[in-house]
């Protein structure tokens, strides 16, 4: 009586890859005999391929870290050219709520109420940073401001900023004279507070 056996198996498929692989090794590192070598190891449109492949490869890294490298100066220049102010940081330490407020009466003054709205919205934040047991962090989302300034007796002045920067990022929305008004009295609002 015969038994019944398998014809195949995962450990048995791997050792035959393996062992296929190594044999394609082997003679592709082999000693080349030239008599015996035919006329092309790899057909010549899949070198260029491959070289081009390669090629693209590498530019398309060294791009990629030479934008990442001069990107902070490509959006200063931009940024420069449109007519906005642009003030390098001098320090990484943040803006006081001063400067902030100083910032927010310039943009104010040249009409650019969509970054005059925005400097009174990181001064509110750096108020809650000063003021308040809520600590600035670069990666606090709005919704997460929304959610913890919940607990302040007076969270509505801190909202309408937060919502306007909201409508600033994420809606491009623009800014007019009597938004900023309605900024800056919610702005006002928290200081007399």
């Amino acid at each position: 009586m015969t038994g019944s056996f398998e014809k195949t198996s995962i450990g048995w498929q791997l050792r035959l890859m393996q062992q296929r692989v190594s044999e394609w090794l082997e003679r592709l590192f082999a000693p080349v005999d030239r008599a015996r070598l035919p006329n092309e190891i790899l057909p010549e449109w899949l070198l260029r391929l491959l070289f081009w492949v390669i090629a693209g490869a590498m530019l398309g890294w060294l791009g990629w870290q030479l934008y990442t490298f001069l990107r902070p100066y490509l959006s200063a220049l931009v940024l420069s050219q449109q007519g906005q102010i642009v003030q390098p940081d001098r320090t990484d330490r943040p803006l006081t709520v001063a400067e902030w407020l100083r910032r927010s009466r310039t943009f104010a003054q040249q009409g650019d109420y969509r970054e005059a709205s925005r400097a009174l919205y990181m001064a509110a934040l750096q108020r809650l940073n000063d003021t308040e047991p809520i600590p600035h962090e670069a990666s606090r989302t709005d919704g997460e401001y929304l959610q913890i300034i919940q607990t302040l007796p007076r969270s509505v002045p801190y909202q309408v900023l937060i919502r306007t920067h909201e409508q600033l990022c994420f809606d491009n929305a623009e800014i007019s004279a009597d938004e900023f008004d309605r900024c800056q009295r919610a702005y006002q609002d928290i200081e007399t507070a």
